[in-house]
């Protein structure tokens, strides 16, 4: 996390960017009944690489807020709520 200061932050807590990206994850989810490729991430978080993205969903999962499943493009399971 080069360049913000989250100091401030639960070591536990969601930065805002990775916020973002788990509301959309749930809302997604609750719309379509099932989680977005990367693809679609990528185009609501306004990113422009693949990379941008794993690396969120690599922070929420050791902060343990989703579960992937390898091989599984759309294999995100949501594990916690966000209050």
């Amino acid at each position: 996390m080069t360049g913000r200061n989250y100091k401030w932050l639960d070591k536990n807590m969601l930065t805002p960017r990775q916020l973002k990206l788990y509301n959309f994850l749930k809302d997604y989810k609750n719309k379509n009944d099932m989680m977005p490729n990367f693809d679609e991430m990528k185009k609501h978080m306004k990113i422009k690489s693949k990379s941008g993205i794993f690396s969120m969903l690599c922070y929420m999962e050791f902060k343990q807020y989703i579960k992937r499943r390898p091989g599984s493009t759309r294999g995100i399971i949501i594990l916690k709520e966000v209050a």
